[in-house]
């Protein structure tokens, strides 16, 4: 799973891509959960590029998510791939990543 991140302002911005999954998700975690601490205002993540994801790359997020509203910063999804809708449809998931309103990624044929 690359991981390219840009902090600007006391904001932080996350683009992954690759697969998110179980095995990704376990390597991943330390090092995204140290990333939160760079994140001041708002965690901003592009899954633009993520191949495929399960629900341990779901849970990832959630945890993402869950820490920084804890702290009473913000986060938002930029932009989500297929294989992202795909499972926030699944799960029914869109209201909360916002995948209602969000760029979509250009499907493979």
């Amino acid at each position: 799973m690359p991981l390219k991140y840009t902090a600007n302002n006391g904001n932080l911005q996350l683009a992954l891509g690759g697969e998110l999954t179980i095995f990704q998700a376990a390597e991943r975690k330390p090092e995204l959960l140290h990333m939160l601490s760079h994140v001041q205002h708002t965690l901003s993540l592009d899954l633009s590029a993520v191949d495929e994801i399960d629900t341990a790359g779901v849970q990832l997020l959630l945890l993402l998510q869950r820490e920084i509203r804890r702290s009473g910063r913000a986060i938002e999804v930029s932009a989500f791939s297929p294989a992202a809708l795909a499972v926030f449809d699944l799960l029914q998931l869109h209201e909360m990543f916002g995948a209602d309103s969000a760029p979509q990624a250009e499907a493979a044929a």
